[in-house]
């Protein structure tokens, strides 16, 4: 080979050298080589702000993490990842992350890791009823999915050294629990009646010993809070109200409910929003079975009539709960919590599935009545019907009765679940 100058020669000696020093050195970001495997996926209501994703049960090593959108739009501000080593990895940045879209590369140099949980935190959109689909993805070869997880670290006992006697102190006994009373519960319609919101609900299996119902959003303060119970009896031993802000409450309660039977009121103080329920209960072995739990809560009065204008656009959640049926018409009639000052407007909202609506019709605590007609119309979640304006208002409203179904074709329908309704309304 020849070089036209001593410069040209120097530059290529410098450059064979450079590949020398550095080829047997590989970054993390360049020896990720593997394929995007979906660990775990979430769905994160809109009007939540934070949702959470273990992980700690994935098989092997993951690389560089991305997260895709399968729902709503959603405006992510931060992404917190916890590793098994007990590294945290924080990706502080504004990700507006639409259907059918990823991220960029998240935590990409770095070397492989255990991953034991994903934290997000997004912008709020409250009163939606929408919710994003979160799959989060993760770059893994073929060893890093034979790795196994180390087990849990156990801290070596310290040298035995001569001991001070210590002063024996006996422990305050734990007060005991009070029992759970139940009552039946109504076979259709509405768990429980006048005042009372359906909060959250969730399935219960027994292959643990506990479960976390998540309720989010900021739509109602409650005085008190029951469990209704359907499809297979539980023995609760615990049950934990987390708030968005401040202490957790535990509540002093444990017992046996039976399927198809209501607790009594568990009170609350009525001050704060809340976050989630921990339902910890008794395991049944070899049991597939799961129980349906509906928890309702009865609003608190200052709510309703003070607080309650101040979020939500100043809409407020006046009935909820009934889960409605695929075959025929059913007509619900809800009881509304005793208020002071009347409403100008109301909205029907419905969740989880479409619904066909014939009509829904308020009374009003003077004796007259306003029947709203929808002639049969298709209403959506996400898009409801109405606002609708209230003859003469403002009025207090004493119920609110409709007639409507559940649609079965919905390809967009969460899951198998029957449509909830709520009816909301502005002053």
């Amino acid at each position: 080979m020849k070089f036209r100058s001593l410069a040209s020669a120097t530059m290529m000696v410098a450059v064979l050298a450079f590949g020398l020093l550095t080829g047997g050195t590989t970054s993390p970001a360049m020896a990720q080589r593997g394929d995007l495997v979906r660990i775990g996926e979430v769905e994160a209501d809109l009007s939540n702000g934070k949702v959470s994703l273990d992980l700690s049960n994935s098989r092997g090593v993951f690389g560089e993490l991305r997260i895709y959108n399968r729902g709503a739009p959603i405006m992510i501000d931060n992404v917190r990842v916890r590793y098994s080593d007990g590294s945290v990895h924080e990706e502080r940045r504004t990700i507006d992350l639409r259907r059918g879209e990823r991220t960029r590369p998240i935590d990409p140099d770095r070397k492989p890791k255990f991953v034991d949980e994903v934290i997000i935190t997004y912008k709020t959109d409250s009163g939606s009823n929408r919710s994003a689909k979160l799959q989060v993805y993760g770059v893994q070869d073929r060893a890093g999915a034979r790795e196994q997880r180390p087990s849990r670290p156990i801290a070596k006992p310290a040298p035995d050294k001569p001991a001070k006697p210590k002063p024996v102190v006996t422990a305050p006994e734990k007060p005991s629990k009070l029992p759970i009373k139940t009552t039946k519960a109504p076979a259709g319609g509405r768990c429980v009646g006048e005042g009372n919101l359906l909060i959250a609900k969730g399935n219960v299996g027994f292959g643990v010993d506990r479960d976390r119902i998540a309720v989010g959003g900021k739509f109602g303060k409650f005085d008190r809070i029951r469990l209704c119970v359907k499809d297979n009896d539980i023995e609760l031993i615990e049950l934990k109200i987390n708030f968005v802000t401040g202490p957790s409450t535990t509540l002093g309660y444990a017992g046996l409910i039976n399927a198809g039977t209501r607790t009594q009121p568990f009170g609350l103080k009525g001050d704060r929003f809340i976050d989630s329920l921990e339902m910890t209960y008794k395991k049944r072995e070899n049991f597939s079975g799961r129980a349906s739990v509906e928890v309702w809560g009865e609003i608190a009065e200052k709510w309703i009539d003070e607080e309650a204008e101040l979020f939500n656009e100043g809409w407020v959640k006046l009935t909820t709960g009934d889960t409605v049926g695929f075959v025929g018409f059913e007509l619900d009639k809800s009881p509304v919590r005793s208020h002071k000052k009347g409403f100008k407007q109301v909205r029907l909202v419905t969740r989880d599935r479409d619904i066909t609506l014939d009509y829904f019709e308020l009374f009003f605590a003077d004796g007259k009545s306003q029947k709203i007609e929808a002639g049969r119309k298709r209403i959506e979640p996400g898009v409801g019907f109405g606002p609708i304006a209230i003859d003469g208002g403002p009025r207090i409203i004493k119920d609110v009765e409709a007639r409507y179904r559940s649609r079965f074709f919905d390809k967009d329908a969460k899951g198998n679940e029957r449509a909830t309704v709520e009816i909301w309304g502005r002053r």
